[in-house]
């Protein structure tokens, strides 16, 4: 017993170190490629979910690479304030608020964009929730993967069905949608985040299919775990997670080589993984699910479902 108790921490530190390893976003020089002020310059980038986190950041670094910038989210506040730290700094932004997961919010959002700006030359898919809890203890919670399936898979299609026609018609645009390392990796304890984002993605593939010959680029981006407070209370503690900054770099990465899909070194073993070995790869991932418990949050909600009478 005590051996099998040594072999198995030795693993989870293994298993740890070899996360941390792989995390951090590589970045190879490419000295002839296209800058983010080349590509951005003197179009329209339209960003939802750009209130905080990741999508304000990128709203700040495309503006000042000399975009026009449109952010969207619920909060007024914030939005107005982005607006302004944008334009104090030289930029030019606009904001709308709309809640996207509603079919009002999108229509909302989509007829203020059509009207005012036209299509947008980018398109960035950032809003999103997440939940993390097992499937173990989502009895009677289907309510979760509604909910995400709302605002990360419904409010992304429906915005996208609106904007592309006249992208179409344009004869350009870049689609680019914040994704889950989850999707390539089948991380546990995700499987509503996850699931909402495979669906996203699927459909996005087949958008890229039927817009081959339009001119109308897509890119997935694979974005680990970011360094939040929604990863507080996970059990994540003494792994490597990515600053706001580093998912914001994957995000210009995507808008500047406009790749099918991106990746971290992370994600992009974790999809050779399960190509080459998918069972090893399984085995992998439960020891890292037994490994990290379902926060106190996901164990309280389902005790209380237990004790109702």
């Amino acid at each position: 017993m005590r051996i099998n108790r040594i072999a198995g921490t030795a693993s989870s530190e293994l298993a740890r170190r070899v996360v941390n390893v792989l995390t951090p976003p590589r970045r190879l020089p490419r000295p002839f490629a296209p800058s983010l002020n080349d590509r951005v310059s003197g179009k329209t980038v339209l960003i939802t979910g750009a209130s905080s986190g990741i999508g304000r950041g990128l709203a700040e670094r495309v503006a000042a690479a000399g975009a026009t910038v449109i952010v969207t989210a619920r909060r007024t506040g914030e939005l107005e304030q982005l607006v302004a730290d944008i334009r104090a700094a030289g930029g030019t932004a606009f904001a709308i608020t709309s809640d996207l997961a509603t079919d009002a919010g999108v229509d909302k959002l989509a007829d203020a964009v059509l009207a005012e700006f036209g299509a947008p030359d980018i398109l960035i898919n950032n809003a999103g929730r997440s939940i993390r809890r097992s499937v173990a203890l989502s009895e009677h919670r289907l309510h979760d993967y509604e909910r995400t399936m709302r605002t990360n898979y419904l409010a992304a299609v429906g915005l996208a069905l609106r904007l592309l026609p006249e992208m179409r018609r344009r004869g350009s645009g870049h689609v680019v949608t914040s994704s889950s390392i989850g999707v390539v990796s089948d991380l546990p304890r995700f499987s509503a985040y996850v699931g909402s984002k495979a669906a996203l993605e699927a459909v996005m593939r087949v958008a890229a299919v039927e817009c081959l010959s339009d001119g109308v680029d897509f890119t997935n981006v694979h974005i680990p775990l970011v360094d939040t407070e929604m990863i507080g209370p996970t059990g994540w503690q003494g792994y490597t997670t990515l600053t706001v900054e580093d998912a914001v770099d994957m995000m210009v990465d995507a808008i500047v080589r406009r790749p099918d899909h991106l990746e971290n070194p992370l994600g992009a073993v974790a999809l050779w993984m399960n190509r080459l070995a998918p069972g090893p790869a399984r085995q992998a991932l439960h020891h890292f699910h037994r490994m990290m418990p379902d926060s106190d949050a996901a164990k309280a909600s389902a005790a209380q479902i237990l004790s109702i009478p």
